[in-house]
């Protein structure tokens, strides 16, 4: 039972929380040019572009410091995921770690936490403990306790049977 109220917190409060504590500043910059200092950023967001210039992902940040080898621990994190231009999941999480990375020649963000993170998708929101997300192929794994809430609309759609 705590368990579940702690995940419909997490549901409930942390969009919430994201929102109102992060202001979007419509800004665009690398984030490891920011970091020379070793100083931490407060409030901010950062888009994410593949080597083709198209928008993967924007980042929107309670706060964030530069570790060592180029990882970024991120505190109230939002990260609005992109395909063909339109967002198709956000993902909350109180705390993960960020860094740049390749494959196969392209450049791709890399996430991971082990804390709680909450999904929003069109018709289900996830819920879980601990994750690992990678832009290259927006390939997002929960590591455990993961539970999906589908919403009423989707449990009506023609040819799905839930």
């Amino acid at each position: 039972m705590k368990n579940i109220l702690r995940q419909l917190i997490l549901l409930l409060a942390v969009p919430a929380f994201l929102y109102a504590q992060v202001p979007d500043l419509g800004s665009s910059f690398d984030l490891y040019e920011y970091f020379d200092s070793g100083d931490g950023i407060e409030g901010f967001n950062a888009p994410f572009y593949d080597e083709n210039n198209v928008k993967r992902a924007h980042l929107y940040c309670g706060y964030a410091k530069l570790l060592d080898n180029e990882v970024v621990d991120v505190t109230n994190i939002r990260i609005d995921v992109y395909d063909e231009g339109k967002v198709i999941m956000t993902i909350y999480a109180p705390q993960c770690f960020t860094s740049i990375g390749k494959a196969v020649d392209e450049k791709m963000l890399n996430v991971h936490s082990e804390g709680d993170v909450l999904i929003e998708m069109e018709e289900m929101s996830i819920v879980g403990k601990g994750f690992t997300f990678t832009s290259d192929k927006n390939k997002f794994k929960i590591l455990s306790d993961s539970r999906v809430f589908i919403r009423e609309s989707a449990r009506s759609m023609d040819g799905v049977e839930l």
